[in-house]
């Protein structure tokens, strides 16, 4: 995926220079995140001079705006909660971040005629599509998707969810005017929206073969998950964004369902880091090294 904007034929590489860039991450309540692991075990191996950290801020404010404009910002990760506010720092915006309306990813790039500009772009979609690829589930195009939450995760598996071919899609939110405001940025997907999941194991259309589950995972126990839920089909994939706990209530539920494929918040967030790591670098990501020291970070051996 490139990144695109009004002055996409223009742009040259500003990454790829020998210079060291600095990297982050943007969040809140981020301290624990394995991407910083993630790319810098990249840059290392491609004895590129770059470094990757974390910037907590509470909300997207002048300490972000700050870093941004620094001549060796090289570009960062976008996280929870600024995936959505982010916008008003950037330039320009790919196709995907137009369509989904939320920025995970921040791309420096030159103009010819020497001016930076700043990119935002969407890698989450990429890794939520890979996931359920790689479950080698058939006709797809026959079957439903459910989307637990209507925020920026939820967009993005919108998103993955069109491209895989999936027509329709069950968006189950508390809030229903805010599912009912992501939906309208997919007119092309027949959607249903409900306020809960026992509700939403009441829908009478194509069987659930892909869930997407988009909400913080202390929100939801197992006991709050109906075992209907995975009933309605042989064979499907849960993906669930949180990666803490390793095991969530929903991944439990899951597992009792022997045709489902199941992938983590960590599948999906290995997955889109490779995407960010040749954006922002424009060389292959050294996938085994980069998945390698995630791993060993999470279990403690690094």
């Amino acid at each position: 995926m490139s990144p695109s904007g009004t002055h996409l034929a223009n742009l040259t590489s500003g990454i790829c220079d020998g210079q060291a860039k600095k990297f982050y991450i943007f969040g809140h309540n981020i301290a624990h995140s394995l991407s910083p692991t993630l790319h810098n075990a990249g840059f290392r191996e491609l004895g590129l001079p770059h470094h990757y950290s974390i910037h907590e801020s509470e909300n997207v404010d002048e300490s972000v705006e700050e870093l941004m404009n620094r001549p060796d910002f090289g570009g960062a990760s976008v996280t929870f909660p600024h995936k959505l506010q982010i916008g008003k720092f950037l330039d320009s915006s790919s196709p995907v971040v137009d369509k989904v309306g939320a920025v995970n990813t921040i791309v420096v790039r030159n103009l010819e005629d020497g001016r930076r500009v700043l990119l935002g772009d969407n890698t989450d979609w990429l890794g939520i599509k890979k996931c359920i690829e790689s479950a080698s589930l058939g006709q797809l195009h026959s079957s439903a998707a459910l989307v637990l939450g209507a925020g920026g995760a939820a967009r993005a598996a919108c998103y993955a969810i069109q491209s895989l071919g999936i027509h329709e899609v069950i968006i189950v939110n508390r809030t229903k005017s805010k599912a009912e405001e992501m939906t309208a940025c997919f007119p092309e997907l027949k959607t249903t929206v409900f306020g809960s999941l026992e509700q939403a194991c009441g829908f009478k259309g194509p069987s659930i073969r892909v869930i997407v589950a988009c909400v913080p995972a202390d929100d939801l126990g197992e006991k709050r998950i109906p075992p209907g839920l995975f009933h309605g089909s042989e064979t499907g994939a849960l993906v669930e964004m949180a990666y803490r706990p390793q095991v969530t209530g929903m991944m439990q539920v899951a597992s009792r369902h022997a045709g489902w494929s199941i992938f983590t918040g960590m599948d999906v967030l290995e997955k889109q880091a490779y995407e960010q790591f040749e954006l922002w670098t424009e060389k292959p990501a050294p996938y085994v090294v980069m998945g390698n020291a995630m791993r060993a970070k999470a279990s403690g051996k690094l």
